[in-house]
């Protein structure tokens, strides 16, 4: 792909150009808002905006060619956005057709406090996104709270999910002793920055191994998540009496059928790999995959990896 590296080439040179000057706000923004149309280029992928008839304005990311390969949509977790699942995107292109929203409540999807963010209602969402994009059936995966979506989408419509990936998934949301203490020792929840300094703890957080980033990228990302924190911490509020986030007492997942990847970060600090061994037992259809040396954001921290796991799981399940 000449043109496209060499389109690259020239926006990296230009990003080069602008973090010299990201002390100014302007640059800075101006160099990440490039930066991230290079990477979703370059994955193959292009932004779109659609209403659908529940009234959601959805910010999403779909597969500029591959449009009749099998659809798969990727579900990010609580605070994140579609750039999530760039460039484990990437690795696949022309393979599989992507569907990754920003969901409500995140990124540039409608952010309303007061919404209903429950599992059940992203859930179906999530199915009228499809129905307006016209895609039947398709695979589902989602990362932490994504996770715990993609299996109420299963609940939901088991017709229409072909297989499930739960990429260190909530659900069970079996939280780490060291992130359950600090949640209920301290009225500061490290996954909801209120400013651009505090992000760099949630990185530190949700990731073992992160990918590079210019400081002045993390600080613009980081004032993007501190912008939303309160319909963050409402969202946040409503995840805590979630059923559909505490399934560890419910049959719910011995009714889903779906052929099942669990893929876990084995340094996850927020949902420890102790999940997983539930998962396979309450799944009917269940196998996993542990990446050593990641933390929560495997798609992230290792998109290869990844991506090759669930090449090898969606090619064995073709329908």
């Amino acid at each position: 792909m000449p043109l496209r590296l060499a389109a690259f080439t020239h926006g990296l040179a230009a990003l080069l150009l602008a973090s010299l000057l990201s002390a100014c706000d302007n640059s800075a923004q101006w160099a990440y808002e490039n930066g991230l149309e290079f990477e979703i280029s370059r994955a193959g992928l292009q932004e779109k905006t659609i209403t659908t008839e529940d009234g959601i304005q959805w910010h999403l990311l779909v597969s500029e060619s591959a449009a009749d390969a099998t659809p798969v949509l990727l579900i990010h977790g609580f605070g994140a956005d579609a750039s999530n699942w760039v460039r484990f995107a990437g690795n696949l292109e022309e393979e599989f057709y992507f569907v990754v929203p920003d969901l409500p409540g995140h990124g540039d999807t409608t952010r309303d406090l007061g919404l209903d963010y429950t599992m059940e209602a992203q859930a179906k969402r999530l199915l009228t996104l499809m129905n307006a994009l016209q895609l039947d059936q398709f695979h589902v995966a989602g990362n932490s709270m994504g996770g715990a979506i993609t299996l109420e989408m299963a609940r939901q419509a088991p017709r229409r999910v072909l297989t499930m990936g739960l990429v260190d998934s909530a659900g069970l949301t079996r939280q780490t002793p060291e992130f359950k203490a600090l949640l209920q020792g301290s009225n500061s929840n490290p996954l909801i920055p209120h400013s651009r300094d505090e992000f760099q703890t949630t990185l530190e957080w949700a990731m073992e191994d992160p990918p590079y980033m210019p400081e002045f990228f993390v600080d613009v990302m980081g004032q993007r998540k501190a912008d939303n924190a309160t319909v963050a911490e409402d969202i946040f509020r409503q995840l805590g009496t979630d059923p559909g986030m505490n399934l560890e007492n419910s049959d719910v997942l011995a009714t889903l059928d779906e052929p099942t990847l669990v893929m876990w970060g084995k340094e996850d600090r927020l949902l420890g790999v102790d999940n997983v061994p539930v998962f396979l037992e309450r799944l009917p259809r269940a196998r996993s995959v542990i990446l050593d040396g990641i933390g929560h954001l495997p798609m992230t921290e290792a998109p290869a990896k990844s991506a090759d796991a669930f090449r090898t799981f969606w090619n064995e399940n073709r329908h």
